[in-house]
């Protein structure tokens, strides 16, 4: 039940449920903030639950999903965990299929930086699924079992399915409407993306990797995403930047050379246009934000 901080986001199969107490037994320094490699699903039976999430203190309401995307630093509150569960699972117990990657790597409930997704249904289901809970955490000593690792699957396909159903618009037309073609250079490039951002950001080597033109997967990638693959690369590198800035102990000239960037003084005027501000001010000021 570690968080390790490296951790290949194609592994297969890993899923874990469990009450957040128990996760907290388990794991070194639960209330401090660490970076889970792990998709995440909290679910809570109880008044005023609370989980921290990149310092921020997100408060659960009784009979509500919170979403947490993998590789986002978050943190238990003490005093709170009998009333909450959990579900953490990899990328490649979820995508077992080309539909499946494809769904998980384009919902906003784990992958929409700018807010958190709190998801509940219009009628209490605290019971029902605190049942199902506990009945998935039961077939956890069955994984060898490709029937039981079906089961677990389809019951988290079915809390996700269920919370994007009841938060309107979280899939767009315009990516329903995209062929089947595109939606396969744009899955796979967004694993490939994962892997290999901190060195690679030109779209020839993406291009590359994948056997098709820059022009090609630049066209999937918009269609898709209706953004451009540069646009996601940085993105990507972004995100990453303000996560090592806002947790971990590396100087800015670490983070720098970490994200491939040969000079601090590019990775600082790259931080500033995107943010609006210097890294050394977006780490104080994520420093004063701590819970």
């Amino acid at each position: 039940m570690a968080a390790p901080t490296d951790f290949d986001f194609l592994i297969k199969d890993h899923i874990h449920i469990c009450k957040a107490s128990e996760a907290c037994l388990k794991l070194e320094n639960p209330y401090k903030a660490q970076r889970w490699p792990f998709f995440a699903i909290l679910f809570s039976v109880g008044e005023d639950i609370s989980h921290c999430v990149e310092n921020e203190k997100i408060a659960i309401p009784r009979s509500h999903f919170l979403f947490i995307g993998p590789d986002r630093y978050h943190a238990f509150m003490e005093r709170e965990n009998e009333d909450l569960w959990i579900v953490v699972f990899d990328y490649g117990f979820y995508a077992r299929t080309p539909a499946d990657a494809y769904f998980i790597q384009n919902t906003p409930l784990f992958f929409d930086q700018s807010k958190i997704y709190l998801s509940s249904p219009s009628i209490d289901i605290v019971e029902y699924v605190r049942l199902q809970l506990l009945y998935m955490q039961a077939l956890l000593g069955q994984l060898n079992n490709p029937m039981v690792i079906d089961i677990l699957h389809n019951a988290v396909q079915a809390m996700l399915l269920r919370s994007t159903f009841y938060h309107q618009g979280l899939i767009t037309s315009g990516i329903q409407q995209s062929n089947q073609e595109d939606k396969k250079i744009a899955t796979r490039f967004r694993e490939i993306l994962h892997l290999n951002f901190h060195q690679a950001k030109k779209l020839d080597f993406y291009a590359d990797e994948l056997g098709i033109s820059p022009r090609r997967l630049n066209q999937a990638i918009i269609t898709v995403h209706g953004r451009s693959a540069k646009q996601l690369t940085t993105e990507k590198i972004f995100e990453e930047a303000k996560s090592l800035l806002g947790h971990s102990a590396l100087t800015i000239k670490e983070i720098s050379y970490r994200l491939g960037f040969t000079e601090e003084n590019n990775f600082s005027a790259f931080f500033t246009k995107h943010a609006g501000y210097s890294p050394k001010k977006y780490r104080n000021l994520q420093n004063s934000l701590a819970v």
